[in-house]
């Protein structure tokens, strides 16, 4: 996988999360974009849901860039999930924002390194479906994107009969 660091277009992240979008889901878009290119200030090891939500942001940002599909899908599972339930707007938009600030300075796999290690491993199978989904979601898969989730796969250690599986349906799911 190439390092996104250098790789990952700033602008894609703000314009395509969709500021109308963000403001219907209750975060505070305001404070989302001002520290979006904060990082990991006074953070140490991260929560359940920010490492769930960090898998489906590095799930976004793989290939360099977020595509408004993968945006769209990330924020609709968070938002749907029981984990994030009693998030509301302004916890949604710190975590974004501090997780698009590790991708940012140190790069999609520090970030997936960061999220497996601390991922409950009861939320394993549905964190790499939604990455799946994610991933799919533009409709188009490159090279960058299924190294991702192979190396997704083998850090969340999910067998790969299980792995293609989830694969097969989350392709079903995004056909048409």
């Amino acid at each position: 996988m190439r390092d996104t660091r250098h790789h990952f277009r700033t602008r894609s992240y703000p314009s395509i999360c969709s500021i109308q979008q963000l403001s219907i889901k209750g975060i505070q878009t305001m404070g989302l974009l001002d520290s979006l290119f904060g990082g990991m200030e006074g953070s140490s090891k991260l929560t359940p849901q920010e490492s769930f939500a960090g898998i489906l942001m590095g799930a976004s940002g793989c290939d360099g860039h977020i595509a408004e599909e993968e945006v769209d899908g990330l924020i609709t599972c968070l938002v749907r999930m029981k984990l994030f339930q009693r998030y509301d707007g302004r916890q949604y938009g710190k975590t974004l924002n501090k997780l698009h600030g590790i991708m940012k300075k140190k790069g999609v796999e520090a970030l997936i390194d960061s999220c497996t290690e601390t991922l409950p491993k009861e939320l394993a199978k549905a964190a790499f479906a939604n990455a799946c989904d994610i991933v799919l979601a533009d409709g188009v898969v490159e090279p960058d994107e299924k190294a991702f989730i192979d190396r997704l796969r083998e850090k969340l250690q999910i067998d790969g009969k299980t792995a293609k599986t989830i694969a097969e349906v989350m392709v079903i799911k995004n056909k048409g």
